[in-house]
C-alpha cells in the first residue's frame, strides 16, 4: 500500500508557477514536471508531458497489447520500459507544441517519475528533477541530474572547484528542448516504510540533503513533512517554484 501527498509552491520571488505534479494511485504513477519556457509556456510544457505520460501509463496497462513506438530495451523491466516509452512521448510531444507557435520556441520541462507495482519501482528522469528513496535513516539520490555541473563532475572534477560557476546549474537536456533524450532509469524493490520524495530544484536547490533528510526521518504524517519540508525551502528565500511528492510504502 502507498500512502502520499504531494504540494507545489510558487516559492518566495516567482509571480507564477510552472511546476505541476501528478498522483495516480489506480496507476500507481507519480510525476513532478518543472516547466521552462517563461510567459507561462513552461506550465504549458508541464502540463502537456504528464498528460502524454499518463494516458501511455494508462494506455499501456494491458501489457500484452502495448506498441513500444520508440523500441523495446530488453535489460530494462517491463516498467521501465514503459516509463521510458512515456517520457520520449512526452519528449516530442512538447517538442512539436514547441514548433507549431513562435512564442513556444524553447520551451521544456524536467520530468522526475516513479510507477509502483506491488513491492517493485520503476523510477526515471530527465532534467535536474529528482528522486530521493529514504530508508533506514539514510537519504539516496535515485535520478540522475542532466546539469552541466553533473556532466563535468563525471569527469572526475572536484564540486568544490565549481561551487561558483555560473554555468553550474544549467540543464543539458529536459523534455522538448531537442527531438529525442536518453532517459535515466533504475528499477528497486521495496521495503515496508521505504519513502520516495520526487521534488522540483525549488526543494533541494534550496535545502541541503542533510536537512531533508532529517526532516524526512522525524516520522508522523507525510502531510506534515511536506509542509516541514516547504518551509524549509522558504526559510532559504526559496528563489523557484517549489514542488514535491512523498510516497511511503
Amino acid at each position: 500500500m502507498i500512502d502520499s501527498y504531494g504540494f507545489t509552491d510558487r516559492g518566495c520571488h516567482r509571480t507564477d508557477n510552472q511546476d505541476r505534479y501528478l498522483i495516480d494511485h489506480d496507476l500507481g504513477f507519480y510525476v513532478v514536471a518543472d516547466g521552462m519556457g517563461g510567459h507561462r509556456h513552461g506550465e504549458v510544457a508541464a502540463e502537456l508531458a504528464i498528460a502524454t505520460m499518463r494516458y501511455y501509463v494508462e494506455s499501456s496497462h494491458d501489457r500484452a497489447d502495448v506498441s513500444w513506438p520508440f523500441g523495446y530495451d530488453f535489460e530494462l523491466s517491463v516498467d521501465s520500459n514503459r516509463l521510458t516509452t512515456a517520457i520520449q512521448l512526452a519528449n516530442r510531444q512538447v517538442w512539436k507544441r514547441a514548433e507549431e507557435k513562435p512564442e513556444y520556441a524553447g520551451m521544456g520541462t524536467t520530468i522526475a517519475a516513479v510507477l509502483v507495482d506491488g513491492a517493485q519501482a520503476a523510477v526515471a528522469n530527465v532534467g535536474d528533477s529528482r528522486v530521493y528513496l529514504f530508508r533506514g535513516g539514510e537519504l539516496e539520490q535515485v535520478t540522475t541530474d542532466d546539469t552541466w555541473l553533473n556532466a563535468i563532475l563525471q569527469r572526475g572534477t572536484s564540486e568544490s572547484q565549481l561551487r561558483n560557476h555560473p554555468m553550474r546549474n544549467v540543464l543539458t537536456q529536459a523534455a522538448g528542448s531537442q527531438n529525442d533524450v536518453s532517459v535515466h532509469n533504475v528499477s528497486l524493490g521495496l521495503q515496508p516504510s521505504d519513502i520516495f520524495l520526487l521534488s522540483s530544484d525549488g526543494l533541494h536547490g534550496s535545502v541541503p540533503e542533510e536537512e531533508i533528510r532529517d526532516i524526512l526521518g522525524t516520522g508522523g504524517p507525510l502531510e506534515g513533512t511536506g509542509a516541514a519540508l516547504l518551509e524549509a525551502a522558504k526559510k532559504q528565500g526559496a528563489p523557484d517554484n517549489v514542488s514535491c511528492i512523498l510516497l511511503r510504502f
